[in-house]
């Protein structure tokens, strides 16, 4: 992660501090959306950069009526790049975009329009036609919620980076490969027959024979499992590999920055066959377990049920007043406890601090603790939750006792 990411990491945890303060446009503006401004490398001081309250030329609410204004026309080399239409912190960004497309249309020159409440930041261009606003964004950044990938993306409207002739290309690569990586994750995650006929027919051990759709059923069990033990050997090999270039060289030349990423969705809760309730240890009386904690429980379990190690251990819970903590096979081997009871909910897993950090891209994580905004920000955390998951199935033997 570079130095951009941890600059936006500062900046995300400063505006959790400050959003429950900040009260109408005004203060959104100055509170949230100008450091954000800012944080891109334009300069918010220049007004030779940043022009507040900017008229569009020809953009006007009725004939003969007074010229509309855009929140901040962020300017380079004279000419607006980026139109900023700013919205209420409490305000939803949905029915906006008609408002913004009036001053985007009246301004050629300007590639990029933005419609923000200092949260969201939704990001639009003329796609489909020539100098008329898409109405649907190409790109969405949540301040509060983003992945290494967001950040890739974003960093290409950065002052240093921005190119106002390449928008549409980079529009439309977002796009399709948003698309793309969202039904090769979809294949991956849930392998239909034509994908589980395709490996087949590659392995030379079915050479010549027929794959019959028994055949098909048979083995599309065993190519999800061996898909996720591929991924999962993938991340564990990287974050090695990564800590032995750290070993071995002082210093590591930043890799060259892929213009367009963007993260896989979230995967769906993954139903599986009904199995014998694993035994719980009851929790003391004056222990309520939420809502929450449950709905995480069930995520995880859907998580872990796709592990090639889920049909010998079994997942356990229990809670405690300080924790919520979920194991396998024995209460005393767990492998996550919930930490939902305080200001910030996080996670803590037995996996390394290092390994946590590399596994969690775009989320803060402290000493181990991984912290999230809801209780679906599992989903992207699965990689971390099945390396701890294995991990605490392979131990010989039992872990420290459980300190209630």
């Amino acid at each position: 992660m570079g130095a951009f990411h941890d600059q936006l990491q500062r900046l995300a945890e400063q505006i959790r501090k400050r959003l429950p303060h900040v009260h109408g446009e005004e203060s959104t503006k100055q509170a949230l959306i100008l450091p954000f401004i800012g944080a891109l490398g334009y300069d918010i001081y220049d007004p030779t950069e940043i022009r507040p309250e900017y008229v569009a030329d020809f953009a006007k609410k009725r004939p003969g009526g007074p010229p509309e204004k855009v929140d901040y026309a962020i300017h380079l080399a004279g000419t607006p790049v980026i139109f900023v239409e700013c919205k209420s912190a409490d305000v939803s960004l949905h029915n906006f975009s008609g408002q913004l497309a009036r001053y985007f249309n009246a301004t050629p020159a300007c590639p990029v329009a933005v419609l923000t409440n200092g949260v969201k930041y939704l990001f639009f261009t003329d796609l489909e036609e020539r100098n008329i606003l898409s109405e649907k964004a190409f790109f969405e950044f949540d301040i509060l919620s983003f992945t290494e990938a967001d950040v890739e993306v974003l960093e290409t409207f950065s002052r240093e980076r921005f190119n106002p002739s390449g928008v549409r290309e980079q529009a439309e690569e977002i796009i399709y490969t948003s698309k793309i990586s969202g039904y090769i994750g979809s294949i991956l995650r849930n392998p239909p027959e034509s994908f589980t006929r395709f490996v087949l027919g590659e392995l030379s051990v079915f050479a010549g024979k027929r794959l019959t759709p028994r055949v098909i059923e048979k083995f599309t069990p065993t190519i999800k499992r061996a898909i996720q033990a591929t991924l999962l050997d993938m991340a564990t090999r990287s974050i090695k590999d990564q800590g032995e270039q750290k070993a071995e060289m002082p210093a590591v030349a930043h890799p060259p920055k892929v213009d367009v990423a963007v993260a896989l969705p979230p995967p769906p809760v993954i139903k599986v066959e009904e199995k014998p309730a694993a035994p719980v240890v009851p929790a003391a009386p004056n222990i309520v377990t939420t809502a929450e904690e449950l709905e995480a429980l069930d995520i995880i379990r859907a998580i872990c049920a796709d592990s090639p190690m889920s049909a010998n251990a079994p997942i356990l819970h229990r809670d405690t007043s300080n924790w919520f903590t979920i194991s396998t096979i024995s209460i005393r081997r767990w492998f996550v406890r919930l930490y939902f009871n305080q200001r910030k909910k996080s996670i803590f897993t037995k996996v390394s601090p290092e390994q946590a950090k590399a596994l969690s891209p775009g989320f803060e994580v402290d000493k181990g603790y991984v912290y999230i905004n809801s209780v679906k920000d599992l989903y992207r955390l699965r990689p971390l939750l099945l390396l701890a998951y294995e991990e605490a199935a392979r131990q010989t033997e039992p872990a420290e006792a459980e300190v209630g």
